[in-house]
């Protein structure tokens, strides 16, 4: 749940991979008829709304108090940057249930990171976006890790068809929405994460949908054999990611995953869960024909300044990945090389899929 601390090694050194050829300048043509204008704009109205703009962000939990700048001061930039792309969807990470001050103890007086969040995308024009669930996802004193995967939408464009109950009873929590991911052998339940799921139906074109948001295990080691073990991990919770969505997926929809996987192309897994979601027929949105900034790292660790990879693609432990649908015209990884005020240690991760 707590920041990654993978990339503190230079490995954006060892990638080996080369972006696609650039996608050529289409020529100038004639200009329309009125006519053939109002042909255009209605296709274009009817292709736009079967498109949906999906967005990953690893916000950063608001227990790190100890960072310079903590999620209270980052909320209000966090909205801005979601409102600065439009998404109609976003998968959020590390955005939990608990104090937005980052405190244990009770919520009464005190807000969650999650409500904090909407309150600031309200403030900044963003009312029309709401969280399938804010609440916690495990009974209170139950144990176990990190429940900050979540799932935002544009209420106004989409429709949530999931009932996503908030509470059970009289109980401020729900496992509505939301499943398990595996442990490895010998793992506390304090290991234990929650990914979150959610179907939904665009209000014009009626497209149906399903949307994913997982944060897999974050460990790392120096040791080989132990690194061995927490990245088979990550393929088994990918693998169950999927799984568990092809069974609640019965009329085949198309499913969009967003999420920090916390694996990149050329660490010593091989992008074990990323080959464990493309075996299920998963495809990275980042193959889109037009790409931004992948030469950029998807993590920046807060610093001001960052570089390009020397090597072609950055390493990208954040992603989107589709199931079904009809392709991806564009990916975006949201940075600027200079940013003395970044809203998260992750970038926004930004993709227009056709449905």
């Amino acid at each position: 749940m707590l920041r990654n601390r993978l990339l503190a090694v230079p490995v954006a050194s060892l990638l080996g991979l080369a972006l696609l050829p650039p996608v050529a300048n289409a020529a100038p043509s004639a200009a329309p008829s009125s006519a053939m204008v109002v042909k255009s704009s209605a296709a274009s109205r009817s292709k736009a709304a079967k498109v949906v703009r999906v967005a990953t962000f690893n916000v950063r939990t608001a227990r790190a108090r100890s960072d310079r700048r903590n999620w209270t001061r980052r909320a209000p930039d966090v909205a801005r940057e979601i409102l600065s792309r439009n998404p109609g969807v976003v998968a959020l990470q590390e955005l939990g249930p608990g104090r937005a001050d980052g405190r244990k103890g009770t919520l009464k007086g005190h807000i969650r990171q999650t409500n904090s969040l909407t309150r600031a995308l309200r403030q900044r024009g963003g009312a029309r976006y709401r969280l399938v669930r804010t609440t916690s996802y495990i009974r209170p004193g139950t144990r176990h890790g990190t429940q900050g995967a979540r799932i935002l939408y544009d209420s106004a464009r989409y429709r949530l068809l999931t009932r996503c109950s908030e509470t059970t009873g009289k109980r401020n929590y729900s496992r509505s929405c939301s499943f398990d991911l595996p442990l490895a052998r010998g793992d506390s339940r304090r290991q234990l994460r929650s990914a979150a799921y959610a179907e939904f139906a665009d209000r014009r074109s009626g497209k149906r949908f399903f949307v994913v948001s997982a944060h897999l295990d974050h460990r790392h080691s120096g040791n080989r054999r132990t690194e061995a073990k927490y990245n088979r991990l990550r393929a088994r919770q990918a693998a169950t990611v999927a799984n568990r969505v092809a069974r609640l997926n019965r009329h085949h929809r198309p499913v969009i995953f967003g999420g920090d996987i916390n694996s990149w192309q050329t660490d010593r897994s091989n992008y074990a869960p990323h080959r464990s979601l493309h075996a299920r027929g998963y495809r990275d949105a980042a193959r889109a024909r037009h790409r931004v900034n992948l030469s950029y790292a998807s993590v920046n660790h807060f610093r001001v300044r960052v570089q390009r990879s020397r090597s072609g693609a950055g390493p990208r432990l954040d992603v989107v990945m589709v199931k079904g649908g009809r392709g991806v015209t564009r990916y975006e990884n949201k940075v600027a090389r200079v940013d003395r005020t970044r809203p998260s240690d992750h970038n926004m991760g930004v993709a227009d899929i056709r449905l």
